[in-house]
């Protein structure tokens, strides 16, 4: 394969009066790649390779309305895992939602018709990976039909014709407001566009069979389970629901009455006998300069709180303090801090401790640099030092590979600390917001991969100062922030959303735990699912996200985001209290 520029790739468009055509290879102007692709031979001359992280969009295709057919070639190299677009015209942000053809994770062709809601037409026949295969779907006012390699797989009948909306048709993924999104790995050859329905006899004609095939990319996998492959992963509607499980709203969703739009990063600490618990928080849009760190006191284990309270909002010029952590160690509480300037620039982390006296934050100022931003609380270890799982991370992409990372106190002074970056693949792109389990020496890191729903994990057996390659494990996961740790009862636990064929989908909260003294996990608990009865919002779109746990006094904490299904991060801050005899 041989790299292709970004910004000169285009298709060739092969236009008459009836049908508009693209054959997809190293050619002039009618594309925009939103990312980087490859060439490789194709299904009819060349093809382009996408990462799983790219979108191509087709010029001038907004006003591809009505009745049409649009056929395209594809060859997978990845089947399982999150849902991955292959066409579609679609942006979500901007309320524009119209078709779209996607691989399922159980690795099936599905196609998706906007009705009142999503009309859906799935395909029993399973894809091959690094096979060349023709997907096409044809439309008009009353029925809709999908086929595959010149095939019916199946139709649905439409109640009204679908929207007619200004999003361009994008290939390998979908474009949402500059943000690729249900991104595709793999290569993608020709792109036809009928506007008008045609036969069964003529999408037969189309198809030949393809036999060359793809040289699939090697895994980038761990030398080590995550997950007891011995034990089924089973969907979330198949999980055990926790018993015993009290829940409470710590912060409620509420701009009408607040002005705060942006809210996440819960972050928990007992103290004295009070219940801290801190967030980050914006009038404005997530990664601003108008975010700021709060906090809110519980002496009631999370049933009443007090008044929002400020730790640091950012008085420097053009200085955000977002959300953190939080430690209480010989008598002080402590805070650590994500902090940037502008639009998440010179990412930091800031320490504060609780003038208990006053009531005020004490500040010390950047205790840590080279992006790392503090994602779960600082866990004592045996020689004495104290670790602190994060991320090192600049403005978000899809794009950029950044790393999970640990910050290593000196001692329990904890205005210094040596930051270790993990090591990763060549070429793995990640966000690796990150937590860890300490095991004496041993220290196991999970991160988020990034868009990929797939747990990455490292591990280090000398106090994490080195560290195995970041690879991918063998448990799916959502792509949120993590949580884990090791509990008094000896079990190994890991808070996030961990379940067969879920995707990317943020809920259930799902909590995994091991067996006492295991290093692998063999079964997963919902914490709660997206619709709930109780404490906190529910709504069957609800994401359940970005976890925070502190074991006190027999019982598991967990701090997480709930959005209540509005887009983005628009999230009340709630909590689930497990008491630790029930995970079992």
């Amino acid at each position: 394969m041989k790299s292709v520029s970004a910004l000169l790739l285009s298709l060739v468009p092969l236009i008459t009066a009836h049908a508009e055509g693209w054959k997809l290879d190293d050619a002039k102007e009618s594309i925009q790649v939103h990312g980087s692709v490859k060439t490789a031979a194709g299904a009819i001359g060349q093809s382009l390779v996408l990462d799983g992280s790219s979108v191509i969009e087709l010029q001038n295709t907004a006003q591809l309305n009505g009745s049409f057919t649009v056929l395209l070639w594809f060859n997978p190299y990845v089947l399982e895992g999150s849902q991955q677009m292959l066409i579609g015209k679609n942006r979500y942000s901007l309320g524009e939602r119209q078709w779209g053809i996607s691989i399922e994770p159980n690795g099936k062709l599905k196609a998706h018709l906007r009705q009142d809601g999503w009309s859906e037409i799935a395909c029993s026949e399973a894809l091959k990976a690094g096979h060349w295969h023709l997907a096409t779907l044809t439309v008009d006012s009353g029925k809709a039909a999908l086929f595959l390699n010149g095939k019916p797989v199946g139709a649905v009948k439409l109640k009204k014709t679908l929207p007619a909306t200004q999003a361009s048709i994008t290939l390998g993924g979908i474009l949402d407001d500059g943000r690729p999104r249900q991104s595709f790995h793999g290569a993608l050859d020709e792109v036809r566009f009928e506007p008008r329905v045609m036969t069964a006899e003529e999408i037969a004609a189309t198809y030949q069979p393809i036999t060359a095939t793809h040289e699939l990319p090697k895994p980038k996998t761990a030398d080590f389970p995550l997950w007891d492959d011995s034990q089924k992963l089973a969907e979330a509607k198949d999980q055990p629901v926790l018993d015993g499980v009290e829940f409470h709203v710590i912060k409620k969703w509420d701009k009408a009455a607040d002005g705060y739009t942006f809210l996440h990063g819960v972050g928990l600490c007992w103290h004295k006998g009070k219940l801290y618990a801190s967030i980050g928080h914006n009038q404005g849009n997530e990664n601003t300069v108008t975010e700021e760190a709060q906090y809110r006191v519980s002496e009631d284990g999370g049933m009443t709180w007090s008044e929002l309270r400020v730790i640091d909002a950012g008085e420097e010029q053009n200085l955000a303090v977002s959300h953190g952590v939080f430690l209480s160690h010989a008598g002080k509480l402590w805070a650590f801090h994500g902090a940037y300037y502008n639009h998440m620039e010179h990412i930091h982390t800031r320490a504060y401790s609780l003038d208990e006296a006053t009531g005020q934050w004490v500040k010390h100022g950047v205790v840590l640099d080279n992006g790392f931003w503090a994602l779960n609380q600082p866990v004592k270890m045996g020689d004495g030092s104290w670790i602190m799982p994060g991320i090192s991370a600049g403005p978000y992409s899809n794009n950029g590979t950044f790393p999970a990372a640990v910050a290593i106190s000196h001692g329990d002074d904890f205005t210094k600390w040596d930051f270790v970056s993990i090591p990763v693949h060549d070429g793995m792109k990640m966000w690796g917001e990150s937590s860890i389990v300490v095991d004496g020496p041993n220290v196991l890191n999970i991160a988020r991969y990034g868009a990929k729903p797939l747990a990455l994990t490292a591990k280090s057996a000398d106090f994490g100062r080195t560290w195995s390659t970041m690879g991918e494990s063998n448990l799916p996961m959502t792509t949120s922030k993590p949580a884990a740790g090791m509990l008094s009862n000896g079990r190994r636990y890991l808070v996030c959303t961990n379940a067969a064929n879920n995707g990317g989908r943020r809920a259930p909260l799902t909590i995994a735990i091991s067996e006492p003294g295991k290093g692998v996990f063999s079964q997963v608990f919902v914490i709660r699912h997206a619709e709930h009865n109780g404490p906190g919002e529910s709504n069957p779109k609800s994401s359940l996200s970005y976890p925070c746990a502190t074991e006190h006094d027999g019982k598991l904490y967990v701090g997480f985001s709930n959005n209540g299904g509005r887009k983005g991060n628009l999230n009340s801050a709630e909590m689930a209290v497990i008491p630790i005899e029930r995970l079992k």
